[in-house]
């Protein structure tokens, strides 16, 4: 079994999958305002994109064997899923009452901000000891999701 190093955890599949569910999340609240169909929403088509990502893993990869092309597809494509699970998580505090939907979907939407600033932090950590440039990792992959935060304020 493989240990799990933060070199594995911190993936373009993990950046790119938090960035695609904090969009999603933020493109569904303009449409819906409960915390259930954006939950829904959110969750089917993260499944759809994890399994086309899969897909294109198996068909671009050259590994012989299917059976080993498919665990690696797998392996690789997980950050897809691991990318939903903290702002999912939030968005249910509003989908079983127990915070207003709408602080919910702010919540969900800041978790990604938070998960792609210490993503960034950590990535460059791999690469370097000098704190100056793990922060300006960490701002600069955190602005990622805050992008999509101020477009939500603007345009609401």
């Amino acid at each position: 079994m493989k240990r799990l190093t933060i070199s594995a955890v911190i993936t373009g599949e993990a950046v790119y999958g938090t960035v695609l569910v904090a969009g999603l999340i933020y493109a569904f609240s303009n449409y819906k305002t409960e915390a259930w169909p954006i939950f829904y929403t959110t969750l089917g088509t993260v499944v759809v994109f994890w399994i086309a990502h899969v897909y294109a893993e198996i068909v671009a990869n050259n590994i012989s064997g299917a059976g080993h092309a498919v665990g690696e597809a797998l392996h690789r494509s997980v950050g897809l899923l691991w990318a939903m699970i903290l702002p999912l998580a939030l968005l249910l505090l509003g989908v079983f009452g127990l915070v207003p939907d709408n602080l919910a979907v702010n919540l969900a939407l800041w978790a990604s901000v938070l998960t792609l600033t210490v993503l960034g932090y950590l990535a460059v950590g791999e690469r370097s000891t000098r704190f100056w440039a793990r922060m300006l990792g960490a701002v600069a992959t955190g602005a990622l999701g805050g992008a999509l935060i101020l477009l939500k304020a603007f345009v609401h």
